[in-house]
């Protein structure tokens, strides 16, 4: 479904005049993601991670340099092709709840057909949402709210590859709850998805392979099952250490170095 051969991301800054800083965020990152299969990109929060997600739907700024491939259903993906794709068979689950317009209510950014509103309503409801949040508009709802409102949009597109950036952070236990069951039930749906989070024990609840990020790449992907029985199947030590950092294995964060 998706594959990134040696993605690298810097950022072009500019002191005194014309002199060029390039600051090398992401390096030499790779990353299949197969049909019907749900990826978790995990790493710790301001490392850059989210800087894949925008990278994948050539959303990043102006002064940003991308080196690397990136294929969709074995297609090579230019400019073009990734505009086309966007919206449309690539979706994004953004980050920042700061992508719903604020001059607009809910109803009125809503993408799909008129028909497929009660549809909506009912998915409304499982996030625990009254249907007079469509009537409001973003200012007038909670972060975890509109985090609600994002994820249910997508639930109804007709995309089969999810970007979903950070989806959870500011949602109650029921939001989450319906979000880990929507990227479950992806796989039934003939979809696939890649979720970046800082949540390790959400990404084992519904992921098929975790891909730890680490110091700007992603460093190891494991298959859910190798974090089984406390981890005995994984190979990796960085990544054993972010298992026993969970709560359950009572926050053993030793030798860490500070990087998670």
């Amino acid at each position: 479904m998706l594959e990134i051969k040696n993605l690298s991301i810097s950022f072009l800054q500019y002191e005194k005049g014309l002199k060029v800083k390039k600051l090398n965020i992401v390096h030499d990152l790779n990353l299949s993601v197969g049909e019907n299969e749900v990826v978790a990109i995990v790493g710790a929060s301001g490392s850059g991670k989210s800087l894949l997600a925008h990278a994948i739907l050539d959303l990043l700024p102006y002064n940003s340099v991308v080196d690397g491939e990136v294929y969709y259903r074995e297609k090579l993906l230019d400019k073009k092709s990734i505009e086309d794709l966007r919206g449309e068979k690539m979706w994004l689950i953004p980050q920042t709840i700061n992508s719903l317009n604020p001059l607009l209510k809910i109803k009125q950014q809503l993408r799909f057909v008129d028909a497929e509103k009660s549809k909506y309503k009912e998915i409304l409801k499982q996030f625990g949402l009254e249907e007079s949040v469509l009537e409001k508009y973003p200012f007038e709802l909670s972060g975890g709210m509109a985090r609600r409102i994002l994820v249910s949009e997508c639930m109804m597109s007709k995309a089969d590859l999810i970007i979903a950036d950070e989806p959870t952070p500011g949602m109650d236990d029921l939001g989450v709850e319906e979000t880990v069951n929507f990227f479950n039930s992806l796989k039934e749906k003939g979809k696939s998805a890649v979720v970046i989070t800082h949540d390790l024990k959400m990404a084992l609840e519904f992921a098929d392979k975790i891909a730890v990020f680490l110091d700007g790449t992603i460093i190891s992907v494991e298959d859910r099952a190798a974090f089984e029985n406390n981890g005995a199947n994984l190979k990796n030590d960085y990544i054993k250490m972010l298992l026993k950092a969970l709560p359950e294995n009572e926050f053993k964060v030793e030798d860490m170095g500070g990087k998670f």
